[in-house]
Order: C-alpha cells, then structure tokens, then sequence
C-alpha cells in the first residue's frame, strides 16, 4: 500500500531518530588525512634501544586537527583526545605488528558537563586518558578535574555528557602547583596521576589514589604521558625541551612493585627503554598506549603539533625488546 507524503516524513524522522539514539558515532565527522609513511626511525640503530621500530608516520589533517595529548590502542582501534576539546579515533592498518596507515579517521567535539560542546581552554585542556569500568576518564590539567565518558571499550557515548569524579585533596594541591600531566588505572583499581614538574630540580610528584610519592627526574626531563601493562609495570613517555630544535624524546619503565610500595617519603625509578633526538622521527612527543599482543609489549606513541604550522603529528609504533627490565629499588629521597 503506497505510504502518504505525511505518513512517510514521520517513518523517515523516527528511521532517523532510532539511527541517531542507536548510533554513538552520530555526532562523528568523518575527515580525510594525508599521511606520510617512515620506515626508518633513526639514521642508524643504537644497540642501547630497547625498543624494536614497526613504523610511523606524520599526520595532516583539516581545520581542528592536532594538539593530541592523549592516546589508547585496542587491537587496531585508536582514540586520542586533544588539548583543544576534541576527540580523534581511527582504525591502525596494520601488516602484521607493522603500522602501514590509518583509515575510518573522525574528529569531534567533547562535551562538557552540561553537554555541550567544549569550546574553552579551560575545560579543553585534556592530559591524558585511561579506560576505567564503564568509561573513558580523561584529566583536565587548567580545571584540575577527572570526567568520566560512557564508553563501550574505546567508542565514545557522543551523545552523553560526561560525570565529574572526586578527587583527593591532594590531587588539587599538587595539580595546582606543579600542573597535571599524566593518568592510567593500574590493575589494583587505584589511579595512578604524575604532575608534568615545576623547573628542572627535583623529583616529579606523583599520585596513587590518596598516596603520594615522587618519580626520580633527571635534567629538564618531564612526564608527558603513562600506560599500563597486564602485570602493573607502568611505561612513561618523556620530552625534554633545551630551546630551539633541542627537543627529545626517552620512554622510561617503572615496575609494578616499585609503583605499589611507594609511599611519601620515596622516590622511584627506572630503565630508559630508548632515548631519541631531532635527529631522529620525533616531536613533542606527549601520550602512549601500551598493549600485549601475541606476548610482545606494543607501544603506540603520539605527537602534540600544538596546533602550529611548524610541527607534525605524528603516531610511531615499537615493540619492547627486552621484557624484563624492572625499576630500581625503592631509594632515599632526591636532595636536588
């Protein structure tokens, strides 16, 4: 039987509306990236690595693409989110561990807590994120918040705003002062927050839960972004900024026993996985994803373009070497 005009806009505008109430990519907008590939990382191999290069490459997108600070990896899944209030996924094209591209890119705003779309510094400005139980927690460094996401492992409810979690008195002083950098959730269920540091002196402060502790610092490194592994290890990415082109990269492990026993008075530390320059396929390196796949530790960085013509995003994937290195025992606090 032939459906009326009337009758077949209101079938069109519920078809519409289910798909919308069903979808959680509704709000997503599909962009077109050029991609540069690299093979190599460095101009030579440095035995000292102890990371394995799968490949990179440098990312240009349209307007409001850049400024990723923080990064999870599933399988061949992505989602990034920026410090300018946006979120990024994609799907990794993988040959094997290999990264070759990236395709299924979309970009879109994250919402505040009245659900709507950031368009401020203040709320914009995201650190990091972590998959917690029934989300995504991402940590705003200018408000000194933690917001939770509904999420379905990394694909965002858009349509939900997100839910404002406590925080320890703690988490709000040291955030104040130092400015917050990085978040993951290690196995225990406990949060585990590194402040970026003040100066080049002294250890980083950081947060387990409600205890605090320090992370050794050497010269003016500073912790741009952490991840998990299965076993409680925590991998840290590091840049170091001298001025100019003198900008560097390092990855460090910290040991799942080092993390849970520290405590007030201690300051922890650990192997540098690899160190790398400007000479090598680098920028202003700021968040990592950690995974296990096949019994290798894959990690997946990426680069924050600060939204300038001057600098490249870029996504670099390695595989750990060796294994099993282990942080250093819990030693006497920094005097520096």
């Amino acid at each position: 039987m032939p459906i009326s005009t009337a009758a077949g806009s209101r079938l069109l505008t519920a078809l519409v509306a289910g798909f919308l109430a069903l979808s959680p990519d509704a709000r997503a907008e599909p962009i077109d990236l050029r991609v540069r590939q690299f093979d190599d990382f460095r101009f030579g191999h440095d035995p000292a690595d102890r990371l394995a290069f799968l490949g990179g490459m440098s990312l240009i997108g349209p307007r409001k693409f850049g400024g990723f600070s923080g990064l999870l990896v599933d399988g061949d899944r992505m989602l990034a989110v920026s410090d300018t209030g946006m979120w990024l996924s994609a799907r990794l094209i993988l040959d094997g561990e290999r990264l070759t591209g990236i395709e299924d890119a979309a970009l879109w705003p994250r919402l505040d807590l009245l659900g709507r779309d950031i368009r401020t510094k203040a709320t914009g400005d995201a650190e990091d994120l972590a998959r917690v139980d029934g989300g995504i927690l991402v940590v705003i460094e200018q408000a000194r918040e933690l917001w939770r996401y509904p999420a379905d492992g990394l694909t965002i409810d858009r349509t939900a705003r997100p839910e404002r979690l406590g925080r320890p008195e703690q988490f709000t002083r040291l955030a104040k002062r130092h400015g917050v950098e990085s978040l993951t959730e290690l196995p225990t269920g406990e949060r585990l927050i590194v402040m970026e540091g003040e100066g080049t002196r002294g250890a980083i402060p950081a947060l387990r839960d409600e205890t605090s502790f320090a992370i050794a610092r050497s010269d003016k490194w500073a912790i741009t972004g952490a991840d998990v592994l299965p076993g409680g290890d925590v991998l840290l990415i590091e840049r170091y900024y001298g001025g100019g082109i003198d900008v560097r990269m390092r990855v460090r492990r910290l040991g799942r026993d080092a993390i849970l026993g520290a405590g007030p008075d201690d300051v922890i530390d650990g192997p540098v996985l690899i160190e790398a320059d400007f000479s090598d396929e680098i920028d202003n390196m700021e968040a990592i994803a950690a995974e296990v796949r096949d019994g290798r530790i894959i990690l997946t960085l990426m680069s924050d373009d600060n939204m300038s013509f001057l600098q490249r995003t870029l996504l670099l994937r390695f595989a750990v070497r060796d294994p099993l290195p282990r942080a250093n025992p819990l030693r006497a606090p920094s005097r520096a």
